[in-house]
């Protein structure tokens, strides 16, 4: 196992940039997986705002102890410049002026000009006061137009709009107590083709092509090593890194969440493990070729970022054309996400054809093997009898 041996001497000095890769991911999954902590819990956001009362009347008081009741009130000096630099540096949300006037057009049943506001952009802040004093005057306008006094209709608009909507957020769990792996965790693994191809590919066939340089070749040539042993152990040594890398991936899983590994969620393992292997014939083939480092480079971030938006990593296959679905078919990562989403419900879930997804995915696999022994034959055999001929010659 010489050419094992050698191959993982010049892969430590790869692995720097391999954990640069393993670590950007899993920490990104982690802030991913702490801010979806609290997604069971539902609370109302409390808005900073200042309210300026022109007005100053009863109906304008009320108006502002509603608005009291939901938001935080701070007080600024009611200056055009303090209230932008209020806005400005975040201290303040939104700034309320209930117009001179705002009693008795509301009363008129009048609408128009009964509010002036600050604010910087369109943002949730902006939309949802809009949306509250649109629904206010119009609620109030409507017990009065119904006979009531201005205090019952206050009082009633105010209940009206108090009302809330209990939020019950659903767990992914089947009733036969069979527990899938959360929504979370099916994208912990959705995105894991891109960061296995990225450090695969840089890894495993930058070392390759380092291992197949013309003076380690010439010195692999004067052995007895036959050319399908020196094959197959690059191809053991580059499962056995693809696999470490892998298994850093699973273990770092189970510590984001303890209750990863339940279900289907084996399902969901499985599908990667696989995908792992296929990206791992995939370098050895890429390597076949020799290509300069900037090249490698170029290859990867293709195949890493073609495979991530044709195959529905980083896009959902909903949004995706008809056309682009057809030619990403002819690419492993179109099955594995494939599988991926059925195991995580996002589609109709069916053992059969998540099997069908492991197997097609298993055919790329064998079918880049057998091209790069092709590959890898044509070139060094035909290196081989172009030397020989060239020594005969001139020994004639």
């Amino acid at each position: 196992m010489q050419v094992f041996k050698a191959m993982f001497k010049v892969m430590r000095s790869r692995l720097p940039s391999a954990m640069i890769y393993v670590v950007c991911f899993v920490v990104i999954s982690a802030i991913i997986a702490n801010a979806s902590t609290n997604d069971n819990k539902f609370e109302a956001k409390r808005l900073d705002i200042s309210i300026f009362d022109e007005d100053d009347t009863p109906e304008s008081h009320a108006l502002a102890e509603i608005i009291k009741k939901s938001n935080d009130i701070v007080e600024i000096e009611k200056d055009k410049d303090t209230i932008l630099d209020s806005l400005y540096y975040r201290r303040i949300d939104y700034a309320l002026i209930i117009n001179k006037g705002y009693a008795d057009k509301l009363r008129a049943g009048e609408t128009a000009e009964l509010f002036s506001s600050y604010h910087l952009d369109e943002s949730f802040s902006v939309v949802y006061m809009g949306q509250f004093l649109d629904e206010y005057v119009s609620t109030v306008k409507a017990y009065l137009n119904m006979g009531k006094s201005f205090d019952e209709a206050a009082a009633s608009a105010e209940e009206a709009l108090s009302q809330n909507a209990e939020v019950n957020m659903l767990s992914r769990i089947d009733k036969g107590g069979n527990s899938h792996f959360s929504v979370d965790f099916a994208g912990y693994f959705q995105y894991m083709p891109y960061i296995l191809i990225s450090i695969i590919i840089s890894v495993v066939s930058l070392v390759l092509v380092t291992m197949n340089r013309k003076d380690i070749r010439f010195r692999t040539n004067c052995s007895c090593l036959k050319e399908s042993k020196y094959t197959a152990q690059l191809f053991i040594g580059s499962f056995v890194f693809v696999f470490f890398i892998w298994l850093v991936f699973m273990i770092f899983g189970a510590i984001l969440n303890r209750e990863m590994y339940t279900g289907r969620a084996w399902l969901a393992v499985l599908n990667s493990f696989i995908f792992a292997m296929v990206v791992a014939t995939m370098a050895v083939l890429v390597a076949s070729f020799e290509p300069k480092d900037n090249v490698l480079n170029l290859i990867t971030q293709v195949l890493g970022l073609g495979m991530s938006f044709f195959c529905g990593i980083f896009i959902p296959v909903e949004v995706l054309g008809d056309g682009v679905l057809s030619a990403a078919r002819f690419l492993p990562a179109y099955w594995y996400v494939k599988a991926n989403n059925m195991i995580a419900d996002i589609t109709p879930y069916s053992f059969s054809e998540v099997v069908e997804c492991y197997l097609i995915q298993l055919g790329f696999a064998a079918a880049m093997i057998i091209i790069t022994l092709l590959v890898r034959k044509v070139k060094y055999s035909g290196a081989a009898i172009s030397t020989a001929v060239k020594k005969k010659a001139l020994t004639h």
